[in-house]
């Protein structure tokens, strides 16, 4: 069986990709003034996030163990770096990133103090958005 963190990883390289072909195939003028809908409106974004959503939701219901989480939710942190230039996938995997708060009570004690410290590093207090807040709250609190 397929396990979660390489289910997630398919997810992400697929929706990077269907972004990447938006961009490609985007038309002078999109998204401007009302005209057309640009790669940013595209309903593959909303889809994207709902597909993540359930399976992490999927995966806290088949009770993962502490390691398990851990990798799943250190990939969902970090899967947005890459793709700063990215614009329109970049928020939406920093978006996505608030459907883990839930695996975090499946983290031990360890694992939740060093995703704590990684997250902490990786976003910098200025820089964190209000879900980036909860996260990192519930994993100092864990």
């Amino acid at each position: 069986m397929e396990s979660w963190l390489s289910r997630l990883e398919a997810l992400v390289h697929d929706y990077i990709e269907t972004v990447q072909e938006l961009e490609r195939n985007r038309k002078l003028g999109d998204g401007f003034f009302g005209l057309r809908a640009g790669p940013a409106e595209n309903p593959c974004h909303d889809r994207f996030a709902a597909d993540v959503k359930q399976l992490l939701q999927d995966c806290r219901a088949a009770s993962p163990d502490s390691g398990e989480c851990a990798q799943l939710l250190r990939f969902l942190f970090t899967a947005a770096e890459p793709w700063r230039e990215l614009r329109s996938a970049y928020w939406m995997l920093i978006a996505v990133q608030g459907f883990g708060m839930e695996l975090i009570d499946c983290l031990d004690h360890s694992d939740a103090a060093a995703l704590a410290k990684d997250y902490a590093a990786q976003y910098p207090r200025h820089e964190r958005l209000p879900v980036q807040v909860q996260l990192l709250k519930k994993l100092r609190a864990r």
